[in-house]
């Protein structure tokens, strides 16, 4: 995992140790079925980075024809088991279609990957890592597995500066995906570019169809986090005709509390409004 971590000292040994147990405890990602999970390694052309894919496949996989959705999954070493295990549980519990969940892990720092424009030395790779999603890992994906090549069957799921990639994709590659599930998006970043993006390429992506959930927690700074985010929806909401939209804030949680629990509610929302 290529993220900085601050630490802190506690006092209390039996305080530091469960407080130290529980961060450990939010850090690891769930096991998923190991019968249904293939991984590889994919270099990028574009910036000589090598992702560690991982692949969630659905329980009727090997025993089926069908083509099936799929979502791709940014932070993938911290999201990849809790959002294979919860999709098969929700496709189960709605008796519906389940997915291929795509985990794309770290090849360089995420805040290079994930953010749009330099702004400084770990800063400004989006472009290169969206290019490498489209020409590399999508069709290697749609070449190798049963998954749907229409953009209505790819789904994108980013949190923090995940959730700012997705809302610049959204903008400047809106034929790749039509479904995103943002969660504490980073908005705020390099003077709110992304919304900047969003309103250049409006008039070119506004009548297509799309699936949105925008999640948040309650406890996220007010004027770093919360006014971008309630802006970006309401670009949304005001200027796109078809499009099911979705936004949650969970009460008395912060930026990295509210991550699971707004994966739960958005995976729920994708399933039950999305277009196959």
């Amino acid at each position: 995992m290529k993220r900085h971590k601050a630490s802190m000292l506690y006092p209390g040994v039996i305080i530091g140790a469960y407080l130290l147990m529980t961060l450990l405890g939010s850090c690891q990602d769930e096991d998923f079925n190991p019968s249904l999970t293939q991984a590889f390694d994919v270099q990028s052309a574009a910036n000589g980075a090598t992702y560690p894919i991982r692949v969630a496949l659905p329980t009727a996989y090997y025993t089926s024809a069908e083509r099936y959705p799929a979502i791709y999954v940014l932070d993938g070493e911290e999201n990849f088991g809790f959002v294979a295990n919860h999709c098969r549980e929700i496709s189960e519990r709605l008796a519906t279609q389940n997915v291929v969940v795509v985990s794309i892990g770290y090849g360089q720092d995420r805040s290079i990957d994930y953010t749009p424009t330099k702004t400084s030395e770990m800063t400004g790779g989006g472009t290169q890592f969206l290019d490498f999603i489209e020409t590399q890992l999508i069709p290697q994906m749609e070449e190798r597995f049963r998954v749907d090549t229409t953009r209505n069957g790819r789904v994108l799921l980013g949190h923090s500066y995940g959730g700012l990639f997705g809302a610049c994709v959204l903008a400047v590659n809106n034929q790749l995906f039509g479904n995103y599930l943002l969660l504490s998006p980073s908005i705020w970043f390099d003077n709110e570019v992304s919304l900047q993006l969003e309103k250049a390429y409006r008039a070119a992506n506004k009548d297509q169809h799309h699936l949105v959930f925008l999640g948040i927690g309650e406890l996220e700074n007010a004027g770093r986090m919360q006014a971008p985010f309630e802006a970006f929806y309401e670009a949304l909401r005001d200027n796109y005709a078809d499009i099911s939209l979705a936004k949650n804030r969970e009460k008395h949680l912060d930026h990295v509390g509210s991550r699971q629990p707004n994966i739960v509610k958005g995976l729920n929302y994708y399933f039950q409004n999305r277009q196959l």
